[in-house]
């Protein structure tokens, strides 16, 4: 993985030691990057360990990265601990340890569900961004990676409404935000 290298990496939803964020941590790693992960439990720790365990270059904190108020006391852990985030890669979402959330028809989905999908799934990555895009800006560098799926943008699901909704609507603020910021940087 190239053009990482001293680059402050953050990895959201890193807990699972077989997922796509942790895998993800690791290249991030491997190519020269300082990497943050998170998760929403502590079993990021073990993942921190594995990753050589916070020697300057590796960070871990748990967060409800639907909460502004925990995502900004991420930013600013990983900050001083790291320095400011350069690289995002929003891979928090689908599922979370210690919630059953069944996949449901639509017309059975309640409101509570319904918003849970769309928030860890979407919500999650909108405040995770917003919180690091004024200082990106401010330094002319960054680097924004959704994790989608095929589900929502391309094919749907049944009993996954939520879910799909999410992950398409993940793109168009990917492309909404290229469009934005595109220009004047070189986000």
């Amino acid at each position: 993985m190239g053009g990482v290298k001293g680059r402050v990496a953050l990895v959201t939803g890193a807990g699972s030691a077989e997922g796509i964020g942790f895998a993800t941590a690791r290249l991030l790693m491997a190519g020269g990057a300082k990497v943050a992960i998170t998760s929403t439990t502590d079993r990021i720790f073990s993942r921190l360990e594995e990753l050589g365990g916070g020697n300057g270059e590796t960070f871990a904190k748990t967060a409800d990265l639907t909460d502004s108020a925990m995502v900004g006391s991420l930013i600013s852990s990983i900050e001083d601990a790291l320095g400011p985030v350069d690289i995002i890669v929003n891979n928090a979402g689908m599922v979370q340890v210690g919630r059953d959330e069944p996949w449901t028809p639509l017309a059975s989905t309640s409101e509570e569900s319904w918003r849970y999908g769309i928030d860890i799934n979407l919500t999650s990555a909108f405040i995770v961004t917003r919180a690091v895009l004024p200082g990106m800006i401010e330094r002319n560098y960054g680097r924004i990676v959704h994790m989608s799926s095929v589900t929502g943008p391309l094919v749907g699901i049944a009993g996954s409404a939520a879910y799909g909704a999410a992950k398409a609507g993940m793109l168009g603020m990917a492309r909404s935000l290229a469009i934005e910021t595109g220009h004047t940087t070189s986000l």
